[in-house]
């Protein structure tokens, strides 16, 4: 019996030491070879997953791939000519294709047709979002990669959208900081900056449409952003479906995830020149314009812009600027009329005195003066128009391409289909408010003028205050060629622009009152590009004149200050 016990407990323990090795090379596997295990991308993709904030009014939220693949055919791209490849993709087949001549363009259509399918299939495909662990030099990196089936932007609309963002952790596992993408830029911030929930998860506000991520909700209006922010819908990390991604290549991922391997775009790419004008569909993880993201988090994320409180702040402020700004002049306008009520009550608003004076011409002078300010106020102030004419993009003769004025800020034609004019960026308000403001307080002045020659001053202090939109807009043009190339960005990813549309921003910005550029592009057709000052602005300088020629007869007038 000793002996058969003494045996018995060798088996067991030479047992155990046999199956614990087994045991740990499971605990410790690491199925796409990144050298991090597959518990503990599972652990960080769970503990840091996000919390999506959805403006009112969004039609696409995170989906499965699936759903874009089924929807579409694969085409290869070699010059202008598109030959469809394959009518019923897979993920399987289209992983085949790595170079980036290959688009997968979704047959249901455009912006409408799609929006109305997704919103009948969302529940089927769910909400996904797709988890990438990486490492790079001590850090570890944990992406969020987004896929949308349609990205029906302001400044572009095209099918399929990708959007990232990632937490980055020192070799410790502590947060440092987070990059979240926007139009093929970024901004990063310290993780102490950042909202988070449950200390983790951080909050991520999607532009409504274009699905670019930001820190704030009342972020998207400040700088060259022109994003609406909201909360009205949220997507938690237990309302999703967090997949964890492989890497690319072959025995890096499950078969389910052969799409990685796909270099091609996820979206209709009809004309080469839909890359710059950002109509063709987006690169897949990994691939073209999101290798960098991919290969080289860190040094990606480090160049990107840096969110700090500061930067917060004047976000906050320009998000209720319309707000600050009413109550300042109404601040303002409120002193004024209680200096006019005072002076009326004893007897000293001299303004009718002075309309009977021999000053009443110059007053009245500069009164026609405000009234045609208001008018440019609502006016085109400078206006770009051009006649494009190439076998890609066309024209109906002579459009407008970009026009400024006081309601609607800086607007560009994408000349995408029937979009139109779009805002570029602004103030979140029409510009006229501000200047209509101005307006207001010189007519109260002129209201509570005690003196003629009290009025003087005012009237040319307001005739040169009138400049100041056409002032900005030239120092606006004449720096055009600088603030291209970031545009160019917000559009094509980084793409070079063609020689011909540099050489005309030059031309602009060497004769910002206006010009006229023609030129050919290659064989594919003809560029006639005019720009200048528009009524508004001429108006503004008409309104100038008046008011400062008002202000000088006022001046030098010899009526006596009595009369």
């Amino acid at each position: 019996m000793r002996k058969c016990a003494i045996l018995l407990l060798a088996l067991l323990v030479t047992g155990l030491f046999a199956i614990s090795p087994i045991t740990s090379v499971i605990a410790q596997e690491d199925s796409d070879n990144d050298g991090i295990v597959d518990s503990k991308e599972n652990q960080l993709a769970s503990m840091y997953a996000p919390v999506l904030y959805f403006a009112a009014g969004e039609k696409f939220f995170p989906t499965d791939v699936n759903y874009h693949i089924e929807n579409s055919e694969l085409y290869m791209k070699v010059g202008e000519i598109n030959t469809l490849i394959e009518s019923s993709p897979t993920q399987s087949s289209i992983s085949q294709y790595t170079t980036e001549d290959y688009f997968l363009n979704n047959t249901l259509g455009g912006y409408k047709e799609i929006a109305q399918d997704y919103t009948q299939n969302r529940e089927a495909y769910g909400d996904k979002i797709y988890a990438h662990i990486t490492s790079e030099a001590q850090y570890i990196v944990i992406q969020y990669w987004f896929f949308y089936a349609y990205n029906p932007g302001t400044l572009n609309q095209h099918q399929g959208d990708w959007e990232m963002i990632q937490v980055v952790l020192d070799s410790t596992e502590t947060p440092l900081y987070a990059v979240y993408s926007q139009h093929h830029a970024g901004e990063m911030a310290e993780w102490q900056d950042i909202e988070t929930v449950d200390d983790t998860h951080p909050t991520v506000y999607v532009a409504l449409g274009s699905h670019a991520s930001y820190f704030r909700s009342y972020q998207g209006k400040l700088g060259t952003e022109s994003d609406t922010l909201g909360n009205a819908y949220a997507l938690k990390p237990e309302d999703v479906e967090i997949v964890l991604l492989g890497e690319k290549g072959t025995g890096n991922h499950p078969a389910s995830q052969d799409w990685l391997d796909f270099g091609g775009k996820w979206g209709n790419w009809a004309n080469t020149i839909d890359t710059y004008m950002g109509a063709a569909g987006p690169s897949g993880p990994g691939q073209n314009e999101n290798a960098e993201k991919w290969l080289n988090p860190v040094s990606w994320g480090t160049d990107k812009f840096v969110v700090d409180q500061t930067w917060l702040t004047a976000s906050l402020v320009v998000f209720y600027f319309i707000y600050i700004f009413a109550a300042i002049i109404a601040a303002i306008a409120g002193y004024k009329i209680w200096k006019i009520i005072n002076l009326k009550r004893k007897g000293n608003l001299n303004i009718i005195k002075i309309l009977r004076s021999k000053s009443a011409i110059a007053v009245i002078l500069g009164i026609v003066g405000v009234a045609v300010y208001l008018v440019a106020l609502f006016l085109p102030w400078y206006v770009v128009t051009g006649d494009i004419q190439t076998t890609v993009i066309k024209t109906a003769g002579t459009a407008e391409l970009v026009l400024i004025d006081g309601v609607n800020g800086l607007r560009i034609n994408t000349l995408q289909s029937d979009q139109g004019l779009t805002t570029l960026f602004g103030l979140g308000i029409p510009f006229s408010i501000i200047f209509l403001a101005s307006a207001v307080m010189t007519g109260l002045d002129i209201i509570g003028a005690e003196k003629p020659k009290n009025l003087s001053r005012k009237y040319i202090i307001s005739g040169i205050t009138s400049l100041i939109p056409i002032i900005i807009i030239i120092i606006f043009i004449a720096m055009l060629t600088g603030l291209i190339t970031s545009f160019a960005d917000a559009f094509s990813g980084g793409q070079p622009l063609p020689q011909q549309v540099t050489d005309m921003v030059s031309a602009m910005s060497a004769s910002p009152f206006g010009g006229n550029f023609m030129d050919t592009i290659n064989s594919s057709g003809t560029l006639d590009i005019s720009w200048g000052l528009a009524i508004g602005s001429y108006m503004f300088i008409v309104a100038a004149a008046i008011k400062i020629v008002a202000g000088i007869m006022l001046r030098i007038s010899k009526v006596s200050e009595t009369d």
